[in-house]
């Protein structure tokens, strides 16, 4: 029931951030835990489970790959209307108006489902603490041969952020012991990351931890990301970087993974970038829990940002899903009606545009149904491609 509670109440607390003014690039919601609250009270979970807590007419959320831009999460739930509307028919149920920020908080929050780990296996923990060689600085109990903390020595419910800023701020020194010791830097896979964490804490009987199971600030995060260096190597988001490391914005999906698993991508990185940054002005960096807490939430929110929509191919896109027979093309009447969208001309959120074509789905997937035609789908990129053209298009 702990981690039911989590999903629906315990969400996160993100501050909005913004990247730059281009339209495409909105902030995220400064609440996306209002996306859960939202979620319950707007009678999505009527239809859809989280993980089996929920309804059942519509597909378990909390096992869907979720990890698509805002706007592309958008387009899903677009893609999705005619199964929708037959299953809000079913249930006898309304289809819920929403505002843009209610549209942008709930895909927040959707797109965040996969932050929670899943429960940790303590046997295969207690195999992996042995087997990568954990066991040859941290005893169970005292301290190692070095003055290493032993497993009783690490804080009571320790979490995923402490582990990452232990790796850290303690990197030089794990590695110079494990090259005396003769051993290769282990690498993690999978969710062994997590079982070896449940191992840990079965063990661990030091001071109780802020275990900032709850992300960040990505808000804060990117100016950790600036402040302690990363930047000086690793571009994100149009960030121009000094060195030649990876464009993270292209590796973003590494990232879009539980906060446990996103720390073994930073342990398997661990010697490679660690020597890098000791060659840097800044050195390596030291963290604070909240410092690395708020930078892995803006890791983990890359992904979530939609590049700048292309008016020309929206254009393209207005005409071939068929928008043009209601909607007409730059502001010419549509062939079966008019309905116009001048409202949205230099609209500054994509959301308030999303939520004004939600909220009229139902009377559009009806019109649709009575002429016969095919219902649109939006491939990926094709949702801020057409917003930026309605918000920009002019009559003519």
């Amino acid at each position: 029931m702990k981690r039911k509670r989590t999903l629906f109440a315990g969400i996160i607390l993100v501050a909005s951030f913004t990247f730059s003014p281009v339209f495409a690039q909105t902030p995220l919601p400064d609440d996306p835990s209002r996306g859960a609250r939202l979620f319950v009270n707007k009678g999505c979970v009527k239809c859809h489970a989280l993980k089996g807590e929920g309804g059942k007419t519509g597909p378990d959320l909390g096992k869907i790959d979720l990890g698509d831009t805002q706007l592309d999460l958008v387009a899903k739930l677009w893609n999705h209307i005619p199964s929708m509307a037959a299953g809000i028919e079913r249930a006898k149920i309304l289809k819920p108006d929403l505002t843009g920020e209610e549209l942008g908080s709930i895909a927040a929050y959707l797109y965040f489902l996969k932050y929670f780990d899943e429960p940790g296996d303590v046997t295969k923990g207690k195999f992996i603490f042995n087997e990568k060689g954990c066991i040859a600085c941290h005893p169970l109990s005292g301290k190692g041969k070095k003055g290493e903390s032993g497993l009783d020595g690490f804080p009571q419910n320790i979490s995923p952020v402490f582990l990452s800023m232990e790796i850290w701020n303690h990197g030089p020194e794990m590695i110079a012991n494990m090259v005396q010791l003769g051993m290769k830097w282990p690498e993690f896979k999978e969710t062994e990351m997590i079982d070896l964490l449940e191992y840990i804490k079965a063990n661990a009987k030091g001071p109780k931890e802020i275990a900032y199971i709850t992300p960040g600030n990505p808000k804060e995060g990117r100016k950790v990301f600036q402040s302690k260096g990363c930047i000086e190597c690793h571009p994100a988001q149009g960030e121009k970087a000094s060195g030649s490391g990876i464009d993270l914005s292209k590796k973003s999906k590494a990232y879009y993974r539980s906060l446990t698993r996103v720390t073994s991508t930073m342990w398997n990185k661990g010697p490679t970038v660690l020597a890098k940054m000791s060659q840097t002005k800044n050195g390596i960096p030291k963290f604070t829990p909240k410092e690395m807490a708020d930078l892995v939430s803006y890791l983990y929110f890359l992904t979530f940002i939609d590049e700048p929509g292309n008016a020309v191919n929206g254009r393209k896109s207005f005409s071939d899903l068929g928008c043009v027979k209601c909607h007409g093309l730059d502001g010419k009447r549509g062939d079966i009606m008019h309905i116009d969208l001048s409202k949205y001309q230099k609209t500054v959120n994509p959301m308030e545009i999303a939520a004004g074509i939600w909220n009229h789905s139902m009377e559009i997937h009806r019109a649709i149904k009575q002429k016969g035609m095919q219902w649109p789908r939006f491939k990926k990129g094709e949702m801020a491609d057409l917003l930026e053209y309605v918000r920009t298009s002019k009559k003519k």
